[in-house]
């Protein structure tokens, strides 16, 4: 995957980086010569990338929904201007989209931004969603605050902010991460207005394959999830943060041993030891498993993988927990 950085300016960054994405008639793209056999998929998602060419991601047929980035830039910046911007996308057309805020969590001596994060694809492969997860299952009463850490331009998901509170998060790694125990947590927070869900319901199951999407829907539901995120503060993974940096990993033989339990790919793993000793270095600091929890998140996102995006999530997700039950 590349990796952009947040230094551009706004419009810049989404008319460069977020190239332009356009539908186009499959046949006026071809020769002359070439006449197209009936088929139900005659649209052509093309991108126009910043170096001059242009990438046919997908043909899709008319009931597809193309969601785009101008479309989500306006969005939010309807409901704020004062953020920053960094995302990261594939050659294949998956992107996921950093929305930085000024807002910070204090973890040890870093500072680490407030961010939400976008997840899209040009093929429809990888549906849109927010912070790692389906839109269709966003609580709007509780939308997660996620991170981003400047120093190896990692946006961190609010992993444990499906839990009401710390004790409750230590508790499932504790009991060895029982889905049955995680669903029930999911139901205690769910504190949503049945109208509104049936209101959406239909909004929400179309936004997962962008078939006969409304725009015009959408674009407001996605406004008040960007607000809803704005007004929370309040996060259970920050505390697990600064329960994760407190526990040092004081030789080669722990660190391996907490990498090969965070599940990584052999390659990816010895990526995640070589980013772990260069952070040590640039902060000039021992291990802990604060520091390992990011080599393998940076190890997730930068390195080379077959991966999807939404694989690459699943990855951090377990990555993550796997991580904190050391600090148990």
């Amino acid at each position: 995957m590349s990796t952009q950085s947040t230094n551009l300016d706004k419009s810049t960054f989404w008319d460069n980086i977020c190239f332009p994405v356009q539908e186009e008639k499959l046949q006026d793209l071809l020769p002359g010569s070439y006449k197209l056999l009936p088929s139900d998929r005659q649209r052509a998602i093309v991108g126009y990338m910043p170096n001059g060419t242009q990438h046919i991601f997908a043909l899709q047929s008319h009931e597809y929904t193309l969601i785009p980035n101008e479309l989500i830039r306006s969005v939010i910046d309807s409901v704020t201007t004062d953020y920053c911007l960094a995302t990261r996308f594939t050659p294949s057309g998956e992107f996921s989209m950093n929305i930085i805020l000024p807002d910070s969590l204090k973890v040890g001596d870093e500072v680490l931004k407030k961010n939400l994060i976008i997840n899209n694809s040009y093929t429809g492969k990888s549906p849109f969603n927010i912070q790692g997860n389906s839109i269709e299952a966003t609580n709007e009463e509780k939308v997660k605050v996620s991170y981003y850490r400047q120093i190896c331009s990692n946006g961190l998901m609010a992993w444990a902010d499906e839990f009401m509170s710390l004790e409750e998060y230590f508790n499932w790694l504790a009991n060895g991460q029982p889905k049955k125990y995680l669903n029930a947590i999911k139901e205690k927070v769910e504190l949503v207005n049945i109208e509104r869900i049936k209101k959406e319901e239909k909004v929400l199951a179309e936004t997962l394959n962008h078939k006969g999407l409304n725009l015009e829907i959408f674009k407001e539901h996605l406004a008040n999830i960007v607000r809803n995120f704005l007004q929370r503060s309040e996060s259970v993974t920050g505390t697990v943060y600064n329960k994760l940096i407190q526990v040092a990993t004081p030789s080669d033989a722990d660190v391996q041993k907490v990498i090969a339990t965070a599940g990584l790919p052999k390659k990816l793993a010895s990526l995640a030891v070589e980013r772990l000793r260069e952070e040590e270095k640039l902060l000039q600091t021992d291990a802990n498993l604060w520091l390992v929890y990011n080599a393998a998140n940076y190890a997730l996102f930068n390195g080379k993988s077959a991966l999807t995006i939404n694989e690459r999530f699943k990855a951090d997700l377990k990555a993550f927990n796997n991580i904190a039950e050391f600090a148990l």
